[in-house]
């Protein structure tokens, strides 16, 4: 199984008893954990870091796999899974999305998206870091973090490379990305809402399709793996 976690995540978010059940490989996203070093060149910069995923996996000989992925690293699994879809698709077994936008549907949406972005980037291009990672984690859909629990992630996210994670952020922009919600696969397909997360579960609830599940776990926000782990991998042990 292929993990991609979320922005500002690395390899280490991922529930521990994952490894149980799946061979895994968790990737780190250029500027983070072990690739902080790594930068995007490209602006939008999905098809490059899909590239980059795909010489991965093909540096390790994997040759067919389950997807999951988390907030960006959804949208990023989204890419690959359309990448695929075209050329291999016999190389997908399953995608799993959690807490993952599908892209937005009109050129005013995706402009208001590029100015707030654009904004954050600037803020992590001039800020320390302290800073706009605590502004980041009081935003709206963080609200169900507790005052220690925001602390500890500011802090775990410290060490990242400001450079990176800005020009990564502002290539993978929501405002960037392909409206995939009418994407078709072959392989089963499964989303993944926290009950707290009004706004991704909604996001879910709109853009489900025939023959997909969509897993509403109570007591979670938008990281369901993390708040709920037990739960979240119930989910997956149908794979």
């Amino acid at each position: 199984m292929l993990l991609l976690h979320g922005f500002l995540g690395d390899h280490r978010d991922w529930p521990d008893a994952l490894g149980q059940q799946f061979d895994c490989l968790a990737l780190d996203l250029p500027g983070h954990g072990l690739s902080r070093t790594l930068s995007v060149s490209a602006t939008p910069a999905f098809d490059e870091v899909v590239a980059q995923i795909l010489a991965t996996l093909d540096h390790h000989q994997i040759n067919r796999f389950h997807l999951l992925g988390y907030s960006l690293g959804g949208r990023l699994a989204l890419h690959l899974a359309h990448a695929l879809a075209q050329h291999q698709p016999h190389r997908l077994l399953s995608l799993t999305l959690e807490s993952t936008h599908p892209g937005l549907t009109d050129a005013t949406q995706r402009q208001q998206r590029l100015a707030s972005d654009a904004a954050w980037h600037q803020r992590m291009a001039t800020e320390a870091n302290a800073d706009w990672l605590d502004a980041w984690y009081r935003q709206p859909v963080f609200a169900d973090l507790s005052e220690p629990r925001r602390a500890e992630m500011v802090q775990a996210r410290l060490d990242n490379d400001p450079a990176a994670l800005a020009a990564l952020y502002l290539g993978t922009s929501l405002g960037h990305q392909h409206n995939l919600r009418h994407l078709t696969l072959a392989c089963p397909v499964q989303l993944i809402s926290g009950a707290r997360d009004s706004k991704f579960r909604q996001l879910a609830e709109q853009w489900l399709q025939p023959g997909w599940q969509h897993q509403v776990i109570e007591g979670a926000g938008h990281n369901v793996h993390r708040a709920r782990p037990d739960a979240f991998l119930a989910t997956l042990r149908p794979l």
